[in-house]
C-alpha cells in the first residue's frame, strides 16, 4: 500500500515539475520575443503596453527610442487624417475656400464623426482643418481631399505616394478619413514618419495645440459651430491630461480599436508617440508610459551649427581618356545637426569626423550630397549629417566643347599672328638700324674723303705758299 502511495506521489511531483518547467520556458520565450520587438534603444526598460503596436520617436532626429511591433500592419482609423492635413497644407493657404460636394458630405458612414456640413456649404481651409483636428470630421477630410486632387480616388493615391516619399514601408491609403477598409492600413513606424513630417510645417504647429475653435455662420448655416478637441491628453480637466503634450490625433473604428498619435515636448526634447489597436482608454495610458520613459532616459542636443563644417571637393570631368579638374566647390553642412543622447551624456563629448572624397565627377547638382559628418560618442556612432554641394557643376556639352575648341584655335592664331608680327617688326627695326648704321658709315667715309680732298687742294693751291 505504501509502495503504491509513494509511487503516486512521485508521479505527481514529476508532473508538477514538468508543468512548471514548461510554463517557465514559455514565459521566457514570450519575454525574449517582446524584448526583441519592443525597443531599438540602448538600456531600454521593460515597458508594459496594451497596444498591439507602438513606437516612440525623437521628432528632431528620427531616432527610435522604443518600438513594439512597429512594422506590423494595422488599421489606423482617423489618425489617417494626419496625412490628409499634411497634403492640404502643402497644397494651399488657410484662407483658401472649399465648397463641399455631394460626395464629400454623403459618402461617409452613417453615425461616423462629422460636424453637420451641408452640400454646397463653403468654408475656409482653416475651418476645414479645425473640423478635422478637433472633431475628426469625416466630411471635412473628404472635402480637403477633393480640394487637393479633385477627387477622393486621386487623393487616396496621392496619400499613398506621399507616404512612400517619406519612407513609409507598409502603408496603403484608400480614403481621406480612415473609415474602415481592409485595404486601408499602415504601421506605427510609418505613422511616426508622417507625424514627423507634419511637425516641419509651421502652420500645422500653430494649429495643433488648440483645443477650441469657432466656425461662424456660413452660406448654409446661420449658427456658429463650436468645436472642442477630443484628445484628452491636451485637456487640463481630463484624467489623462499630460502637461508636456502639444497636439496629435485620435482615431477609432471597431476594427482598428483606439489609435493615437501624440506630440510632447519637454525642454529641448520633442517626442512622437504612436499607439495602435488599444482597448478602452489604454491608448492614453500607453502614450503617457512612452513619454515618461523617453523624457526620463533621453534628450535631444544640438551638436553642430549650419555652416560650421565644410570641405573643398574637386569636380572632375573626363574626355577622350583625359581627366581634368573642372571646378573646386565647397561641400557644406547646411543645417543644424542634432543628436539623441542618454539623459546624463555631455553633448560636448560628441566627436565629429568628415567622410568626403576629395574629388567627384560631373554632373553635380546644387544641394547634392557629397559627403557625411559622422557623430560618435564614446566610440559609438550616434548619428550622421550630410555635406551638400554649395553650387552646381554641369558636364560640358558638345556645343561648349566646339566653342571652346574654336576659341582655343582663335587664341593660337592670335598668338601666332602676334609672334609673326613681332618678328616682322623686329626685322624692320633691324633693317632700319642696319640702314641707319650703313648711312652713318657712308657719311663718315664721305666726310673723310672731303677732308682729304681739301687737304690735297690746299697743298696744290699757289696762294697758300
Amino acid at each position: 500500500m505504501k509502495h503504491k502511495f509513494f509511487t503516486a506521489l512521485m508521479i505527481l511531483v514529476m508532473s508538477l515539475s514538468f508543468c512548471c518547467t514548461a510554463f517557465a520556458q514559455a514565459t521566457d520565450t514570450s519575454t525574449s520575443e517582446e524584448s526583441n520587438s519592443t525597443s531599438s534603444a540602448e538600456n531600454t526598460e521593460d515597458l508594459t503596453l496594451s497596444a498591439a503596436s507602438a513606437i516612440l520617436m525623437d521628432a528632431k532626429t528620427g531616432e527610435i527610442l522604443y518600438e513594439k511591433n512597429a512594422y506590423e500592419k494595422q488599421y489606423p482609423a482617423s489618425i489617417t487624417k494626419l496625412m490628409t492635413i499634411l497634403l492640404a497644407l502643402e497644397k494651399g493657404e488657410l484662407t483658401d475656400t472649399i465648397t463641399f460636394s455631394h460626395e464629400a458630405v454623403y459618402s461617409i458612414e452613417q453615425g461616423s464623426a462629422h460636424i453637420a456640413i451641408q452640400e454646397g456649404e463653403t468654408l475656409t481651409l482653416e475651418q476645414v482643418l479645425y473640423g478635422i483636428i478637433l472633431r475628426s470630421a469625416n466630411e471635412c477630410a473628404n472635402a480637403a481631399g477633393e480640394y487637393v486632387d479633385g477627387s477622393l480616388e486621386a487623393f487616396a493615391e496621392h496619400m499613398t505616394e506621399r507616404a512612400k516619399e517619406l519612407g513609409c514601408q507598409n502603408t496603403n491609403f484608400v480614403n481621406a478619413n480612415g473609415l474602415f477598409d481592409e485595404n486601408h492600413y499602415t504601421t506605427a513606424y510609418d505613422m511616426a514618419l508622417i507625424a514627423q513630417e507634419l511637425l516641419k510645417n509651421e502652420t500645422y504647429r500653430s494649429l495643433m495645440s488648440n483645443t477650441y475653435y469657432e466656425i461662424p455662420a456660413t452660406n448654409k448655416q446661420s449658427e456658429t459651430r463650436y468645436l472642442y478637441g477630443q484628445h484628452q491628453m491636451l485637456n487640463p480637466n481630463s484624467l489623462y491630461y499630460y502637461e508636456y503634450a502639444e497636439g496629435g490625433k485620435t482615431g477609432y473604428t471597431v476594427e482598428a480599436q483606439n489609435t493615437l498619435v501624440t506630440y510632447a515636448k519637454k525642454d529641448d526634447t520633442e517626442l512622437i508617440a504612436v499607439v495602435l489597436k488599444c482597448a478602452g482608454a489604454e491608448h492614453y495610458v500607453d502614450t503617457k508610459t512612452l513619454f515618461d520613459y523617453g523624457f526620463a532616459n533621453f534628450k535631444t542636443a544640438k551638436i553642430l551649427s549650419a555652416g560650421e563644417l565644410s570641405q573643398n571637393v574637386n569636380i572632375t570631368e573626363t574626355y577622350n581618356d583625359k581627366t581634368e579638374t573642372k571646378e573646386t566647390i565647397a561641400a557644406v553642412l547646411t543645417q543644424d545637426v542634432y543628436a539623441t543622447l542618454p539623459l546624463d551624456a555631455d553633448p560636448t563629448q560628441v566627436q565629429s569626423s568628415i567622410q568626403c572624397e576629395e574629388s567627384q565627377s560631373v554632373p553635380i547638382e546644387e544641394g547634392q550630397v557629397l559627403g557625411t559628418v559622422l557623430l560618435t560618442l564614446n566610440g559609438e556612432t550616434i548619428g550622421t549629417a550630410d555635406l551638400t554641394a554649395q553650387k552646381a557643376v554641369v558636364a560640358t556639352t558638345d556645343e561648349e566643347r566646339a566653342e571652346a575648341s574654336a576659341q582655343a584655335r582663335n587664341r593660337i592664331l592670335k598668338i601666332v599672328g602676334a609672334v609673326l608680327g613681332a618678328i616682322v617688326l623686329l626685322f624692320l627695326i633691324l633693317l632700319a638700324v642696319c640702314r641707319y648704321i650703313g648711312h652713318k658709315r657712308r657719311m663718315k667715309r664721305r666726310a673723310r674723303r672731303m677732308a682729304e680732298r681739301k687737304k690735297r687742294l690746299s697743298r696744290h693751291n699757289p696762294y697758300n705758299r
